[in-house]
């Protein structure tokens, strides 16, 4: 089994060479300003931004946490986060985003981490916001996107300081994610019938293999002797083995059923990375708290128009151009927004500056 990195991971790859016309161009026309942050967070210190509206009152403002999916993601997820700062800076609330491990000025490597250490860097991202004057530590929210469905859960579940979550194209159990991402990617192969299965079976006993932990050299002798030609896939190198060794075993499931806040759940219909029924099947059966979830038409894994985005290579040049370029219209229709209306109707204040229960 091999967990791919989500659609920002690859955009590392593109980022140095994006024209500076369009990073100015986004800058420019922003309505937020962006500042650098640090947070202190287990030994590592996290470098990113927060982004607070340019026109707000004296009083603080309510702010989104942005947790990242896999990969080596920047602050900004290299541009893709910047629509939905535009929009939420727009209504008076401001975004807290961090480099991770090894990325930018953040020390450390996301290698190196487990979910659980994961979750401890959005604890202290939590701790930091209350010492800051400017943010309303009464009305936090997360975001998260695809692996933070293994990073949210834990934080929602001890944490009452956020208010409110909402999951983007996230999965349940990592084990079974693996299996449904290889299915997709054999079935875009034009696999079926007795080849498809020949190679679900390695990939079972490949899953069994990763965990007894064996040593990494153990782990390419088993893929040089067994693995079908038909089967494709990359030789994981050794530090990204290590990470999925380490990570396979989680389940969110675990923790669901002690969240009480409200979740809302967003996915695209054409999602190769993570089965979405199961994920939303399984929210609607354990979650707590209120819940509600959309599934968006035309729309992959990253919640990219399928009309813009499909077909493009997520390592290409082009992609990353077009993403920065279109901003907003890239994504699929009502994403930008259904992310705004949830963060409003979660952090309105009544007469009396009293968090409004938005359900």
């Amino acid at each position: 089994m091999k967990i791919e990195n989500i659609a920002m991971h690859s955009i590392i790859k593109i980022a140095s060479v994006l024209s500076l016309g369009l990073v100015i161009a986004v800058i420019w026309f922003s309505n937020y300003d962006r500042h650098a942050v640090e947070i202190a967070s287990q030994e590592e210190t996290l470098y990113g931004s927060v982004v607070l509206p340019k026109l707000r009152a004296d009083k603080p403002v309510p702010v989104v946490i942005f947790v990242h999916g896999d990969g080596p993601i920047s602050s900004g997820g290299y541009g893709y986060y910047h629509p939905l700062w535009q929009a939420l800076a727009q209504a008076g609330v401001a975004s807290l985003s961090w480099d991770k491990q090894g990325v930018g000025g953040s020390s450390g490597h996301w290698l190196e981490q487990n979910m659980t250490q994961r979750a401890e860097e959005l604890s202290a991202a939590i701790d930091w916001i209350s010492t800051q004057p400017k943010l309303d530590s009464q009305r936090i929210g997360v975001i998260g996107f695809s692996q933070a469905g293994w990073v949210l859960p834990t934080v929602l579940a001890q944490d009452k300081r956020v208010k409110y979550a909402i999951m983007v194209s996230t999965a349940v159990n990592w084990e079974q994610q693996g299996h449904f991402q290889t299915v997709q990617r054999l079935k875009s192969l034009g696999q079926d019938g007795e080849v498809l299965a020949q190679n679900l079976d390695y990939n079972s006993a490949l899953d069994e293999l990763l965990k007894q932990r064996v040593p990494y050299k153990t782990y390419q002798q088993f893929i040089t002797q067994n693995a079908p030609q038909s089967y494709g896939g990359k030789v994981m190198s050794p530090s990204r083995y290590e990470f999925v060794i380490n990570n396979m075993h989680v389940d969110a499931s675990a923790t669901l059923n002690q969240i009480q806040q409200p979740v809302l759940a967003l996915f695209g219909d054409s999602d190769q990375v993570v089965d979405v029924q199961q994920s939303i099947d399984t929210y609607q059966s354990q979650l707590s708290g209120p819940f509600s979830y959309k599934v968006y038409e035309n729309a992959d894994h990253g919640l990219f128009k399928n009309e813009y985005f499909s077909g493009i290579s997520k390592d290409s040049i082009w992609f990353g151009v077009k993403m920065n370029w279109l901003g907003a219209d890239g994504l699929t229709e009502q994403f930008v927004d259904d992310v705004l209306r949830w963060v409003t109707t979660h952090t309105q204040l009544d007469a009396q500056g009293v968090l409004v229960d938005g359900e």
